[in-house]
Parts: structure tokens; sequence; C-alpha cells
């Protein structure tokens, strides 16, 4: 081999490397590994004057997101914990005292308290910036949320829809963006189910018939 052709053998290699290096940091930065951390505040409301319960079972307790499509390679974005914590933040507010139970309520009464919420996540969706052209990430997450009494009869069920969103220009990274929509999206949630537990019309009934002498009176436990 002359000269000529080892100097055009090594700029050969040194683009092959290079593409190869590119093809590689270009498909890791399509992954995605995060771990929601949010605080959600607990909410200036009355207590309903009530013992409630709440079950949560293992894929709210350990809900990811994953997709793996050519856009979003990977992606797994862990937020059960964030999830668990927004609840027991956020229902200890609304009601005189709350019970974590670990079974489903059955043919049985469970003990000490009037009726049990069970929450699940039927759906969750992520918008990044180069996506909608918008300078934000964005979050939405879709709940439905049960009420059993004591015996595991369902009471109602309703829908609860979350949102959140995070300007590009106070995020540093994707990472960031996403948890800092998600932690905007977990606080909607909390106070959309503070406010609007007691408007659903089922609620106002079967409240009005298992706590309505106690309604106005905090001090009273039903």
């Amino acid at each position: 081999m002359n000269h000529t052709t080892l100097i055009t053998a090594v700029k050969t290699s040194r683009w092959v490397l290079t593409g190869l290096l590119l093809t590689f940091i270009c498909g890791c930065s399509q992954s995605l590994a995060l771990k929601v951390e949010s605080e959600v505040p607990m909410p200036l409301i009355s207590k309903i004057p009530l013992n409630m319960g709440v079950y949560y079972d293992d894929n709210f307790r350990n809900y990811a997101y994953r997709e793996n499509t050519p856009d979003r390679e990977n992606w797994a974005i862990e937020s059960g914990s964030s999830q668990v914590a927004l609840f027991n933040q956020i229902l200890p507010s609304m009601f005189s005292e709350v019970v974590e139970i670990d079974a489903m309520p059955g043919a049985g009464t469970v003990p000490g308290v009037k009726a049990v919420l069970v929450p699940t996540i039927e759906e969750m969706q992520f918008s990044l910036p180069q996506e909608t052209r918008l300078d934000m990430y964005e979050v939405w997450i879709k709940y439905k949320i049960r009420l059993l009494d004591n015996r595991g009869n369902l009471i109602t069920e309703w829908p609860l829809t979350a949102y959140g969103k995070t300007e590009t220009q106070f995020m540093k990274n994707r990472e960031q963006g996403l948890n800092g929509a998600m932690e905007l999206a977990l606080r909607d949630a909390g106070a959309k189910l503070a406010i609007g537990f007691p408007e659903i019309v089922e609620v106002k009934d079967w409240l009005a018939t298992n706590i309505g002498e106690c309604t106005g009176e905090p001090e009273k436990t039903c």
C-alpha cells in the first residue's frame, strides 16, 4: 500500500467511525428513562365528615408510560410513586380520615370506612416542542375514579383528565421539561379531584343519604 492509498484509507476509516458514532449518539438521544418526582400542595378546602378508604392496585402503584417507536425509542416514564403520593396528599384534605387498604373490598365490610376510592390511569400522552412546533412540553393524564361502598359495591365512577405544560425557556433539557409538565398535570388532577368530588351528581346524592345530618359539622364524623 503506497502513501496516498494509506492516507485515503485512514480518511475513509475516520469517516466510517464518525458515521457510526453519530448513528449511536442519535439513536441514544431518542431513548428516555425518567422517574417522575413531584410535590403537590394540600388544597385548603372544607373536609367531608366521613372516613374514606383508598385502594391502589399494582398497575397504579407501578404505572409507567412505555413507547418504542422511531420517534420515541425506548421511552419509559415511571410515575407510579408520584401518583400514589398525589392521592395520599390530596385525600386527607378532603375527608376526616383516610385509610389505605391492601385489597379491594369484597363480601365483608371494610372496617372503619364508609366507602373506598379506587383510582386508575387509563391513558397518558406527551408532546414535545419539536412535534408541535410550540415552545413547550405538554402532558395529559386520563384517570378513572371509582367510588365503592365498604362492601365493594359500585356507587359511581367518573373520568378525570389532567393537563400540564412547561415552556422550553425555563427547562434545561427534555427530561426536566417532561418532569415539570408532569408535576403540573398532577397538581391539576389533585385540584380537580378535591373540588369536583362533592359536585358529582351521584356522589352528592350518596353523601346526602349517608351523611346528610353531618353536613356543615366538621367536628362530627359519620
